[in-house]
């Protein structure tokens, strides 16, 4: 063979041995691609697998969680997550009829109570937070223990509960005259944190101080955490009922307003009414006198009126640059001759009806007011179920106004 042939030959033979390693590169790639696919579906099913078993864990422990709740209260508590994963302690109200309560001297008619009834159709039930709102991820809870939510006015407290998800609304006067019709017919009308930190009727019932310090010194900060007094301070004197009514911080309503003096309600618990086609009834809230003077009481009590005769600020403006009128027992008011009481707003606990409820009226009959109930920490005997402030306005917002979330199953 010539040296031409012989260098051809070795050229031949380094060209095959290439191609061969170069062959045996792809093969080795595509095995360790297929080895790389593999460790990836694996690690893949790994993940997907923890991650299905840690929702199923904590599905577990939330369905735990509520029926220990269930469980330990014999169904009349039960916890419902929010939209923001907030866990919620309700309390459970079966719907009743007005003429099942047997309250003596009090005229509701008969059928079901306004709270069970949305824009007309029953409801077997509501669900009523059992603990103020308090702050929590996202927006808000009703857990016990802690400091209630205050400092926000009544369109973000209302914001906040809808905010919860679908179902959710502020508490109404509908609902809160539910609850408080079945404690005065149940006698079991709570008290609550009316002395910094105790009720002002058993100085021995108390509840945890939110700054700490002894209960009755007027140098705590007053409020309760919520929840932590004792079962006398539950609508239905038991650890089950709905906690705080009475006392702790006032707490805004939805489905009312004072409008220039004039009572506006929804006719039924219907949180999806605008303010525009709410019932603008014929009752007003007069006025003694028509004192404009400071920014205190104008003196007098408010009374039930067809029309304002005396007007404790000009129509139409929403400060709280003028005086107010306020009565000690909301059932004391009294009505103007020609005034034609109303069934409706005697059944929401607003008109008197000769009962026995305690709780003080205040209202300023210019702008637009929305209802706070229950009382304050140092309201003592002014405190109650009755109690009623129409005295602020809807951007009023303060460390004495809380609020409580309610539940549409």
């Amino acid at each position: 063979m010539s040296l031409t042939e012989q260098i051809q030959a070795m050229q031949t033979a380094s060209q095959a041995q290439t191609a061969a390693s170069q062959a045996l590169a792809q093969e080795v790639a595509d095995k360790m691609g297929q080895i790389d696919a593999k460790v990836n579906n694996a690690i893949s099913q790994v993940n997907n697998n923890f991650n299905s078993k840690a929702s199923e864990l904590t599905i577990i422990a939330v369905d735990s969680h509520r029926k220990a709740v269930e469980d330990a209260s014999g169904g009349r508590n039960t916890v419902i997550y929010d939209a923001q994963g907030n866990p919620n302690v309700m309390v459970v109200v079966p719907r009743f009829n007005y003429e099942d309560l047997g309250l003596i001297g009090r005229t509701l008619g008969s059928g079901t109570p306004t709270a069970f009834r949305t824009n007309g159709a029953d409801r077997s039930e509501i669900l009523v937070g059992k603990f103020l709102a308090s702050t929590a991820s996202g927006g808000t809870a009703v857990v016990g223990g802690k400091r209630p939510r205050t400092s926000v006015n009544y369109d973000v407290a209302k914001e906040l509960c809808t905010r919860k998800g679908a179902g959710w609304h502020m508490m109404s006067i509908h609902e809160w005259a539910a609850v408080s019709l079945l404690a005065m017919a149940n006698d079991t009308q709570p008290r609550g944190n009316t002395n910094y930190g105790r009720s002002h009727e058993n100085r021995m019932e108390t509840g945890l101080l939110g700054g700490g310090g002894v209960p009755g010194d007027a140098d705590n900060a007053g409020y309760t955490m919520t929840g932590t007094g004792p079962a006398t301070w539950g609508h239905d004197h038991t650890d089950h009922g709905i906690q705080d009514l009475v006392g702790n911080v006032w707490e805004w309503l939805d489905q009312m307003l004072l409008e220039d003096g004039r009572i506006v309600t929804t006719s039924d618990n219907d949180p999806s009414r605008t303010e525009g086609q709410w019932i603008r009834h014929a009752a007003f809230l007069d006025a003694t006198n028509d004192s404009q003077e400071g920014t205190g009481s104008a003196g007098g009590a408010p009374i039930f009126n067809t029309q304002i005769t005396k007007r404790n600020g000009p129509a139409g403006d929403d400060s709280h640059n003028y005086p107010y009128t306020s009565i000690s027992n909301r059932e004391s008011a009294t009505k103007a001759a020609g005034y034609q009481s109303i069934e409706l707003l005697r059944r929401l606990l607003i008109e008197p009806d000769g009962g026995d409820v305690p709780g003080h009226m205040a209202a300023r009959n210019y702008g637009v007011r929305f209802p706070i109930r229950g009382g304050l920490w140092d309201s003592g005997a002014y405190a109650g179920l009755g109690a009623l402030d129409l005295s602020y306005s809807r951007a009023a917002a303060g460390s004495i106004i809380g609020f409580r979330p309610a539940f549409f199953v």
